[in-house]
């Protein structure tokens, strides 16, 4: 989410001060703007200005002046008694003056982000979609997969974020960000879950080179076995409601973990790899049963050879897609190695057109189901 402006008419002045002193030297300034008014005649002549967009924040006093105007601005309360609305659809939601400034701001900030998708969602405006990458066995190519359609989408123009949910993630061996910053993610989303949108934006790693922006465990082994689905359900959203991205991907690993399944559950699309392999068959066919009906999975056979030799019929659904082998990946000794595969990775990306699981045409012809 761009920064965005925020008028604040307010009686109380000493308040309006440190309100914006706070905004201004801390994250959120980042993220807004703001502008102090004393006179509400002054704000007034905001409000007929058309070009206005971002937040009014005004005290009760002005409340029935403000009400009805009609304006771009989306208008919220300041209040001494009333607490914050606990729906950010309500039309004009109040925030509770005497609560922290940092938790005032982040729900300020989450308002202002929901009525962004709600008009973004009217308008017909596709929204971020969320991208998992799954198998029901290891060594399958699900981090592989998943990175080098980052990198397709991001060198095409498109806002990525790489989102690895594995107990232990191989990402740093090939993302080139500053890490450690996991731990500090997963002790807010268990102790301040409704920090975490503000907080995402200095957590975050980013690749400069392939301008990926990723979170990746290092090594929380035990608290990623302690997250739970919820969690990982707050964070998604959270991702989602910074407006940034146009895709989000997922690497998960091969386990039903509650993390793992949440994932698989929050996903617009899943790319569920698989192998021409008996043993990948059958786990394949016995995850998918107990997981229930997923009418966004998209079975994809990863390091094809050109033929296929084991039966996926019991699946119900058709290989959508055929990933080629890279005889050269079979002991990758640097991170070069992996990115030395063009093939690979632009068959990722004609993958995704192909299922429609990326925006706008998909790929020319159908030739590209089978890569050889």
């Amino acid at each position: 989410m761009k920064k965005f402006q925020l008028y604040v008419l307010d009686d109380d002045e000493e308040y309006a001060q440190r309100l914006a002193s706070y905004i201004r030297a801390s994250e959120f300034g980042e993220r807004m703007q703001v502008k102090l008014f004393s006179k509400a005649e002054l704000v007034l002549e905001v409000l007929e200005a058309k070009q206005a967009v971002g937040v009014l924040l005004v005290s009760e006093t002005y409340y029935r002046l403000l009400l009805d105007r009609r304006t771009n601005l989306h208008k919220m309360i300041l209040s001494e008694t009333i607490t914050n609305s606990l729906d950010a659809e309500t039309k004009v939601p109040f925030l509770y003056r005497f609560q922290s400034l940092h938790h005032l701001l982040t729900r300020l900030q989450a308002f202002y982000a929901e009525k962004l998708n709600e008009e973004r969602s009217s308008y017909g405006t596709n929204k971020t979609s969320v991208i998992s990458v799954y198998s029901s066995s290891g060594n399958s190519g699900k981090t592989l997969t998943a990175i080098h359609l980052a990198k397709q989408l991001s060198f095409r123009g498109e806002r990525v974020f790489y989102l690895s949910l594995e107990s232990v993630s191989s990402t740093s061996l090939w993302l080139k960000g500053e890490t450690g910053r996991f731990s500090q993610l997963i002790y807010y989303l268990k102790s301040s879950p409704e920090l975490l949108g503000p907080k995402l934006q200095l957590l975050k790693s980013v690749d400069p080179q392939l301008r990926i922006d990723y979170l990746s465990p290092n090594d929380q082994i035990r608290e990623m076995q302690e997250i739970s689905g919820e969690q990982i359900r707050i964070l998604i959203d959270a991702l989602i409601l910074l407006n940034e991205y146009e895709y989000i991907i997922i690497d998960l690993e091969a386990s039903v973990h509650p993390r793992i399944v949440k994932g698989l559950e929050v996903s617009d699309h899943i790319i569920w790899l698989v192998r021409d392999d008996l043993n990948d068959v059958y786990k394949t066919k016995v995850l998918y049963k107990q997981m229930g009906a997923m009418h966004n999975v998209h079975f994809v056979m990863n390091k094809y050879t050109g033929m296929q030799t084991n039966d996926f019929s019991e699946l119900g659904r058709d290989i959508a897609f055929n990933l080629p082998y890279i005889p050269e990946w079979k002991s990758i000794r640097s991170p070069e190695q992996m990115w030395a595969s063009s093939l690979f990775s632009e068959q990722a990306y004609e993958m995704a057109a192909t299922l429609y699981i990326i925006k706008g045409n998909p790929a020319s012809s159908a030739e590209g189901a089978v890569a050889s």
